[in-house]
């Protein structure tokens, strides 16, 4: 928290303005010394440096140092700004998850990233492009019709059937009913998933029953005749249309992975106080100075953690918390 922070107490706000205050005071009577002195020398000794000379370093050297203390008061409120700004940044960004409860998330973080790497076991995005650029090179083979005949045009359906199969290897989708309270807090990581899952299984049905009901028996009939060229291009193109959309769904079905995962590792400016850490998975957790720890927890978490990628200030916990851990202090 910085001094233009709202959240910051009270009596650091007041200890600040009183460093501030103590040091324009002293500026202020040095300058009538100064002051007194050149009045007094213009009928007393001569002085060793000219009075004029001498006042107008001390104000020099005044003027960089009230500069310098506002420029850092400046700067302290600058830097409370882009927090904020951050910070509001970071909730927009997040789902209805990090509406339950931080010491619920934290309690069941193992298992809900042990549910978001069920429903993307692998990338199911470049899988699905992967299955695209097959059926492009399908269409490639369209251009002459002995080309297509005389290629692997049989080993490309059977290599993009196996794609989609790969592809299809997803859990079965059980939405329920989401509530509010703690307990069926996994109910509600399944339901975030389950939504996309099931679509992106629908489009994936619906694609490979094409290819086998469609692609494949066009592409047999084209090998006896060119006359059924153009009907084989034709379904090329509904497959391309079609994974098109299916990718669509696999993009939704990662941001809800990626909600999931940064409902159960972020959090930031949480409140853990009262959280029950023993056989929690804290690896992985990121958090900042204002997370608040239990008290025994507070000072392994911290010679556990480093800085973090994601922003100035957020740290994530590297290993997991115990009395060896060597890392340095953040």
């Amino acid at each position: 928290m910085t001094h233009g922070d709202p959240r910051t107490p009270k009596a650091e706000r007041d200890c600040s303005d009183e460093a501030l205050d103590t040091l324009l005071i002293r500026a202020h009577r040095q300058l009538g010394i100064a002051v007194t002195d050149r009045t007094n020398a213009q009928g007393g000794p001569p002085e060793l440096r000219p009075p004029d000379l001498a006042l107008d370093r001390l104000l020099a050297a005044t003027h960089r140092s009230v500069g310098t203390a506002v420029t850092r008061r400046l700067a302290r409120e600058d830097r409370a700004l882009a927090q904020n700004q951050t910070l509001e940044a970071r909730m927009q960004q997040r789902g209805p998850l990090f509406n339950r409860p931080s010491q619920v998330r934290v309690k069941y973080r193992r298992e809900s990233l042990r549910l978001a790497r069920r429903y993307w076991p692998a990338d199911l995005g470049e899988g699905m492009r992967v299955a695209v650029r097959i059926v492009q090179n399908i269409s490639n083979l369209l251009q002459t019709t002995e080309q297509l005949v005389t290629t692997d045009a049989d080993q490309l359906v059977a290599q993009l059937r196996g794609q989609l199969r790969q592809l299809s290897q997803l859990p079965k989708p059980q939405p329920a009913p989401v509530t509010l309270t703690g307990a069926d807090y996994l109910v509600a990581i399944e339901s975030v998933l389950a939504e996309p899952a099931e679509r992106l299984l629908h489009d994936l049905y619906g694609i490979r029953q094409m290819l086998d009901e469609e692609l494949e028996p066009a592409i047999g009939a084209l090998k006896a005749s060119s006359d059924y060229l153009i009907g084989v291009d034709a379904v090329v193109q509904d497959l391309i249309d079609d994974l098109t959309q299916a990718c669509d769904q696999a993009d939704a079905l990662a941001r809800a992975v990626t909600e999931v995962e940064r409902a159960s590792s972020e959090f930031v400016g949480a409140d853990l106080s009262s959280a029950k850490l023993d056989g929690v998975l804290l690896e992985g957790i990121l958090w900042d100075a204002t997370t608040v720890w239990p008290g025994e927890w507070e000072s392994l978490i911290r010679r556990a953690s480093l800085p973090s990628s994601e922003e100035q200030g957020v740290l994530i916990v590297a290993a997991e918390p115990s009395e060896t851990i060597l890392h340095a202090e953040a």
